[in-house]
């Protein structure tokens, strides 16, 4: 039986849950795959760190070149960050070893560069782990790419940011009570920057697109935007409308390029996605064979993230290797637009003292022409009054000036909610 040789770079909470179930499996993993695996290096910071799985004192060094001197095949990065974590990986490639990394920071802004470093050399580059955690989103679109053409990806790909999210919904929490709460569980970092403005999900569903579309394919719009201004006066007044509230990532296929967006976003109770809590991932695909496929797991923690990782081991043993979509763009989407129809939620806060008529126009203006007005909620805190409406192709402007005019503030949340087109062509036709 051959074995394979393994270098790990990083022994933190990814590396730990890899040689976890490289310890725990081993035997299941020898009757599966027909292989054994050989951790015979691992690079840490510090040698004589206390260690959350039991790692034999000779494999540990602080020292790259070590790793080297070992002829590692796969090499697995569960460092993170771009560096020193590129170099390694760039001299690992070099060397004619199989990569398998769990970095999302590295992989979003040098993917591109080590597909093609790893295609020159003639050895796999795979990174499940990236992305949805324990998840199995990255394979099931390698998978898809062979007969479908990705149209569209979009979800939850952040953990902490839905558990937060959660825990205002559910607990009635403010943002900081809930942020404390998820750092004190252990979802949430010290420094929460990454995941709560919307970084951690960005780098994930770049790794994504440039799966499903291909490096070359322009990037014509990006958005990112957090969670950190969302408060519990928005969260009932999307209960009132039947809506939750979802840090959304999106991919998105369009008549000259893509989109890209991280952005809280308005899912109806009726989408499978509302109901995923906590720190819970789900993510849709959409292909133009298949249709849409759905996945919902843990994101991240140890052993779904080693299990991602481990099974990225499995798969190099296989000859598999992700690869980028090739075709780009064609005729047929030059051709054709995606014709999804862009709805918003107009979230205007007032002070109790605002007088009736600019409170009229504000009505006025919401039933006017401005966009097809779907539903209007209101709730009162304190000194303000807050009025929300769900409008199709509002005029973006027109609603910004009229704020200002009112002094009013304005928040502007997309909404995911495809009844709402079927709700407009109904109307239409009544008024014909």
């Amino acid at each position: 039986m051959k074995t394979w040789k393994i270098a790990l770079l990083g022994l933190g909470t990814v590396g730990s849950g890899v040689m976890t179930i490289l310890h725990t499996h081993a035997t299941r993993i020898e009757k599966q795959a027909g292989v054994k695996f050989e951790v015979v290096g691992v690079l840490v910071r510090d040698v004589k760190k206390p260690r959350r799985v039991k790692v034999k004192r000779e494999l540990l060094t602080t020292e790259i070149e070590t790793i080297w001197e070992k002829n590692p095949e796969i090499v697995i990065d569960a460092m993170g960050g771009i560096s020193p974590a590129l170099g390694y990986i760039e001299q690992a490639i070099e060397r004619k070893c199989h990569v398998v990394s769990a970095n999302k920071e590295m992989i979003a802004a040098y993917g591109t560069h080590l597909h093609r470093l790893a295609d020159k050399n003639g050895v796999s580059l795979l990174y499940e782990a990236s992305v949805g955690g324990g998840i199995p989103i990255l394979n099931a679109l390698s998978q898809l790419l062979k007969a479908n053409r990705i149209t569209r990806v979009y979800g939850i790909l952040n953990g902490t940011t839905n558990y937060i999210l959660t825990k205002m919904e559910e607990e009635g929490l403010t943002y900081q009570e809930a942020l404390e709460q998820a750092q004190e569980f252990g979802f949430a970092e010290a420094d929460p920057t990454a995941d709560v403005e919307g970084y951690d999900a960005f780098n994930k569903i770049q790794i994504i697109a440039n799966l499903c579309f291909g490096p070359d394919t322009p990037v014509l719009e990006q958005e990112r935007e957090g969670i950190a201004s969302i408060t519990g006066e928005e969260m009932k007044v999307c209960e009132k409308l039947a809506y939750r509230i979802k840090l959304l990532a999106s991919a998105e296929r369009t008549d000259a390029g893509c989109c890209l967006r991280v952005v809280p976003t308005l899912v109806p109770y009726a989408h499978p996605l509302s109901g995923v809590k906590n720190e819970c991932n789900g993510v849709f695909i959409t292909g133009d064979v298949v249709g849409d496929v759905s996945f919902t797991g843990k994101g991240a923690g140890a052993l779904p993230t080693g299990s991602a990782i481990v099974e990225d081991m499995l798969n190099i043993v296989r000859g598999w290797t992700f690869t980028p979509d090739k075709e780009g763009l064609m005729r047929e989407d030059v051709e054709q637009s995606t014709g999804v129809e862009k709805v918003v939620l107009a979230f205007f806060t007032f002070s109790k003292q605002t007088n009736d008529s600019q409170k009229i126009r504000l009505i006025s203006f919401l039933s006017g022409g401005e966009g097809f007005l779907h539903a209007v909620e209101t709730v009162s805190s304190g000194s303000e009054v807050h009025v929300a409406a769900v409008i199709s192709n509002p005029d973006v402007y027109a609603l910004k000036a009229l704020a200002d005019d009112l002094q009013a503030e304005l928040k502007l949340r997309p909404v995911l909610d495809e009844r709402l087109s079927a709700a407009r062509e109904d109307a239409a036709v009544l008024v014909k």
